[in-house]
């Protein structure tokens, strides 16, 4: 009798110790980096008092939030106010071997509004699908306008913007808006929940089973 306990509770001690195992790789390989544009001396896009690098800030620290939630690692290019280098905040990403890197920040201009998510020029279908699949949960949230994705920068589908074309992994870079749009800045601050939600259920269809 006792020989057939000591048996039961070294089997329950393996399955424990399989499942923590598992959990742990998991963990270990699967790696997220969050980018909160600008920062520190470099505000970004700004409205009055409302800056860029505050709302990046804020979105990200709750989509980190969120995908912990589900055993996910994430990497933040900065946790607090500070500038970060591009070369830095790239650094980060590959010296981590991220899984997948996204870049936040805002849009700003005398028009427009909405949502869109820029990739590579090269147009790679890893990017594509991880900017599809944030873009696709962030229409299910409340935003003025699905501007799409795009390739390339605003000066031609043959530039980059410097965070994509020099990280290792698939990525993206989202524009959570117009900073200029009163509208598109008050759907952040109703919904900024929904919005770090939704992109964190994006990223998690992403990311290797």
């Amino acid at each position: 009798m006792k020989k057939k306990k000591k048996i039961i509770i070294l089997s329950i001690i393996i399955v424990l110790l399989t499942i923590i195992l598992i959990w742990s790789t998991h963990n270990h390989k699967t790696v997220v980096c969050i980018d909160a544009g600008h920062g520190g001396d470099d505000v970004g896009a700004l409205l009055g008092k409302r800056y860029e690098k505050d709302d990046t800030l804020k979105v990200s620290k709750l989509i980190k939030k969120h995908l912990q939630k589900q055993g996910i690692k994430v990497v933040m290019t900065r946790n607090k106010d500070t500038s970060v280098s591009l070369e830095e905040r790239c650094k980060i990403a590959n010296k981590k071997k991220a899984t997948l890197f996204i870049s936040l920040h805002r849009n700003s201009a005398e028009t427009g509004n909405g949502i869109e998510i820029w990739c590579n020029s090269k147009k790679r279908e890893t990017d594509t699908q991880l900017a599809d699949s944030i873009l696709t949960n962030l229409e299910k949230t409340e935003i003025q306008n699905n501007r799409g994705i795009k390739y390339g920068t605003i000066n031609g589908e043959t530039t980059d913007y410097y965070v994509l074309n020099n990280t290792n992994m698939p990525s993206c870079l989202i524009e959570l808006g117009f900073i200029s749009n009163e509208k598109d800045n008050a759907l952040l601050d109703d919904h900024i929940e929904d919005y770090a939600e939704a992109i964190s259920n994006g990223i998690l269809k992403n990311l290797p089973e």
